[in-house]
């Protein structure tokens, strides 16, 4: 693959706050802690060590969650991980994302290699210490539209179940059908058969979808030393009991996010809706908003009602019935874990620098924030297609219609333009309205009026001469668009579209390959991976 990069910026996808973040813009520096270079790192780890941690337990919870894959008279690079994280000396490198169907969108593998890659280069560049990769697998998320469908081939397959609660909880009986339907799709060529053996082994024999999204990521990653961690743990809830006991009395977290970002809007957009409690009521079937009313916590939507001796109670006994919403989880994340780096897109980079004083009032440590490698995967069809109309990596971010227009002048020079002649025309209209001035002042009117009709003809003329010259290129224009098409889909980035089935299928493991060989995180630009 031959590599170029952009920035974020000149994409045109990213936001005004990414790119400020990227270029260390003082508007946003109180709403992180750590600039996202390399010399940030030392005084990470140091300033980490300053905070609670919780080795013991994590190793605890990891060696039970990972007991189904683990072989411990051979120990691979996963299990070592894990016992390292019981060293005083190792850290981890995060990112986060909920269980999508069948890995989802390519972002989400986008995000474990910027992990895997970045874990490895520190333990490169500061060998007293290791830095073990580490995906939180959001199990505990209840958004099923968002997580139960996958997109192949511009067809969207959608996983229909009447289960409601944590979708990493859902049973995977169902999904039989769900396979069925993409044979039908991936067809029958033995790379398909493979792809389909793979969900069928990694989800059919499985009981959940985060046992299955687990077993699936172990077997592409297991060989980096990617820990999983699913925070839908009793154990790791219970690290997270005086933060859930500080909620459920005080409300302390709404206060604190609103101010940040009533402080971040002041220059950004901000999304960030806090709650009165930022708690879930989590159980089998059900992850419901907890609310109070008076003297009272109730369950939304159901009958469930605590007064406080008894909603403390549970959380005693049952932390595991407590969930985090999406501003607590990062907290409940950074608790538990060794980290000093976060790993998120963008949207979850502006969304994290405005929890940090919640970290702080938590008292809880706060990571550097790095934004994930973003890709462009653009194969040989597509760059043959490219190099025929004269298209670049970066050139093909450019609108439709600016890269048509592009075209066209390329193909025609100035054939269609009449630039030269309306300033010739407006030379020509100036040099009658001075001499007119001289002899009939009133005659100005006049003459102004002719001059915009004239240049409403000229305008007019070259919108007649731009649709021949495009009629003529017809087939050209409509293979840019097609191409413009495909490798944006819906107008938008194709790791956000385009599901990790179909390029696995195509290139099997030389596709992880690739990416790991070229994706650096710490280059903060976009990668565009073109096929020699």
């Amino acid at each position: 693959m031959k590599k170029s990069v952009l920035p974020y910026v000149a994409t045109g996808y990213f936001s005004t706050a990414v790119a400020d973040y990227i270029e260390g813009n003082d508007k946003l520096k109180q709403f992180y802690e750590y600039s996202p270079q390399p010399d940030s790192f030392l005084q990470i780890i140091n300033r980490r060590k300053e905070f609670p941690l919780h080795r013991e337990t994590l190793h605890g919870v990891l060696s039970k969650q990972y007991q189904p894959f683990l072989n411990n008279n051979e120990p691979d690079k996963v299990s070592t991980n894990i016992n390292r994280l019981k060293d005083s000396n190792t850290f981890t490198v995060v990112t986060a994302h909920q269980p999508n169907l069948f890995l989802g969108p390519l972002y989400l593998v986008y995000k474990i290699i910027s992990t895997i890659n970045l874990s490895r280069k520190l333990s490169e560049k500061f060998p007293d210490f290791h830095f073990v990769p580490v995906y939180w697998m959001g199990s505990e998320d209840h958004d099923k539209e968002e997580l139960n469908h996958v997109q192949l081939f511009s067809k969207k397959i959608t996983w229909h179940t009447d289960q409601e609660g944590a979708f990493g909880r859902m049973k995977t009986e169902s999904l039989s059908g769900l396979i069925e339907e993409i044979k039908l799709v991936l067809g029958t060529s033995d790379d398909a058969i493979r792809c389909v053996k793979l969900l069928e082994d990694f989800y059919l024999k499985e009981q959940t979808i985060a046992a299955a999204t687990k077993k699936i990521l172990y077997h592409f990653f297991a060989g980096d030393g990617l820990v999983i961690v699913d925070g839908d743990d009793a154990a790791l809830k219970r690290l997270f009991v005086p933060v859930i006991k500080k909620e459920l009395l005080e409300q302390f977290s709404l206060p604190v996010v609103n101010e940040s970002s009533e402080a971040f809007s002041e220059n950004y957009q901000s999304q960030i809706m806090p709650r009165e409690i930022n708690l879930f009521y989590l159980d089998d079937g059900i992850r419901k908003r907890i609310i109070k009313e008076g003297e009272l916590w109730k369950v939304l939507n159901t009958t469930l009602t605590f007064s406080k001796d008894e909603i403390l109670k549970l959380l005693e006994t049952h932390p595991q019935k407590f969930s985090p919403n999406v501003v607590l989880r990062p907290v409940y994340q950074e608790l538990v874990l060794p980290n000093i780096v976060f790993i998120g897109g963008g949207a979850e980079v502006t969304y994290w620098m405005q929890l940090k004083s919640l970290f702080d009032t938590a008292g809880v440590a706060y990571p550097m924030l790095l934004l994930r490698n973003s890709v462009l995967w653009i194969d040989s069809g597509n760059v043959s297609k490219m190099k025929k109309l004269n298209l670049s990596g970066k050139s093909i971010f450019e609108s439709s219609d600016k890269l048509v227009n592009q075209y066209l002048a390329e193909q025609t020079g100035d054939l269609f333009s009449l630039e030269k002649e309306k300033l010739e025309l407006k030379d020509l209209m100036n040099s009658i309205m001075h001499r007119i001035s001289q002899i009939d002042a009133g005659l100005k009117g006049s003459v102004e009026a002719e001059k915009v009709k004239m240049q409403k003809s000229l305008e007019s003329l070259e919108d007649k001469l731009r649709k021949a010259a495009k009629k003529k290129e017809e087939v050209a224009i409509q293979q840019l668009q097609t191409l413009k098409e495909k490798l944006f889909p819906a107008n938008g980035l194709q790791e956000r579209y385009e599901n990790f089935l179909p390029y696995y299928m195509k290139y099997g493991e030389m596709f992880l390959t690739e990416l790991k060989l070229h994706l650096d995180v710490m280059e903060l630009q976009f990668t565009i991976l073109q096929e020699e």
